[in-house]
C-alpha cells in the first residue's frame, strides 16, 4: 500500500535539526499533526484580526530630524504593521473562499467578516487539504498567522497626542484613548471637544491629519513670503 507524505513545509521540524515528515492521514494531504495546527490558525485568525484593532494606536516616531535648518519630528502614523495584519487575513481568508465556491457547488459566504471567512473554510477544511494547493494554503496560513501574531501582540499601548482636531473650526486637541485597567486598548481617537473616529477610519484619518499639516505649513510659508521687508 502506498503511503503519501505530509506536504506540510514545516512537517517533521525540530529546533536542533529534523526527522521524516509525517504520513498524510487518510484522503488528506497534510498529517494529522499538521492538520491540528492549521485548523487551530484558522479559529484563530478572526480573534487576532480583532486584537490588530486594538493596537491601530497612532505612535509617534521620537527621532527628529533636521530639515532645512530646522527641527522637525518625522510625524505621527498608524500602526502600519497592524494594518498590513488586518488586510493580510481578509485577503487570505477570501481568496480562499473564493476558490472554494467556484469549485464546489456552494454559495460564497454571505459576509465578507474574517469571522464568517472563516467558518466558511472550515466546514470546507477537509476538502482544501485534500486538493492539489493544500501545500500551499498550508504555508500561507502559517506565515500570516505568525506575523498576524506579531502585530497584535507586541506593540505598546500608550496615550499619544495627535495635535489639533482635523475638523474645520475645531481647535481641540486629538489624542489616542488611554490602555484600560485590564491591559487591552480602548478602540478609539478623539478630541476633547467630542469628535470621534472609530478603528475602520484610522487609515483615513492618518491620511488627513498628514494633508491638514501640510496644508498649516504650506499656509504659514506663504503668510512669512507676504510679510513686508524688515516686519517682525
Amino acid at each position: 500500500m502506498n503511503s503519501t507524505l505530509c506536504v506540510g513545509h514545516k512537517c517533521g521540524s525540530l529546533p536542533h535539526g529534523s526527522r521524516p515528515r509525517r504520513t498524510a492521514a487518510p484522503g488528506l494531504r497534510l498529517c494529522t499533526t499538521c492538520y491540528h495546527d492549521l485548523k487551530a490558525n484558522l479559529i484563530e485568525l478572526p480573534e487576532i484580526y480583532d486584537d490588530c484593532e486594538s493596537v491601530l494606536h497612532p505612535r509617534r516616531n521620537p527621532t527628529l530630524q533636521r530639515v532645512s535648518g530646522s527641527r522637525q519630528s518625522t510625524g505621527i502614523r498608524l500602526d502600519e504593521a497592524a494594518i498590513t495584519a488586518r488586510s493580510s487575513i481578509i485577503g487570505f481568508l477570501a481568496s480562499w473562499a473564493a476558490l472554494v465556491a467556484d469549485e464546489r457547488p456552494v454559495n460564497k459566504p454571505a459576509h465578507r467578516s474574517p469571522g464568517t471567512l472563516a467558518d466558511f473554510l472550515l466546514a470546507h477544511l477537509n476538502w482544501l487539504l485534500a486538493h492539489p494547493t493544500a501545500a500551499d494554503f498550508a504555508e500561507e496560513i502559517s506565515e500570516i498567522t505568525h506575523h498576524a501574531r506579531r502585530s497584535a501582540y507586541t506593540q505598546p499601548a500608550l496615550r499619544m497626542d495627535l495635535g489639533q482636531c482635523i475638523h474645520t473650526d475645531c481647535n481641540a486637541a486629538m489624542t489616542t484613548a488611554p490602555s484600560t485597567r485590564d491591559g487591552r486598548r480602548t478602540r478609539e481617537v478623539s478630541c476633547t471637544a467630542g469628535h470621534s473616529w472609530q478603528p475602520h477610519q484610522w487609515l483615513l484619518l492618518s491620511r488627513q491629519i498628514q494633508q491638514t499639516r501640510h496644508g498649516r505649513g504650506s499656509a504659514g510659508t506663504a503668510t512669512q513670503k507676504q510679510r513686508p521687508e524688515g516686519a517682525a
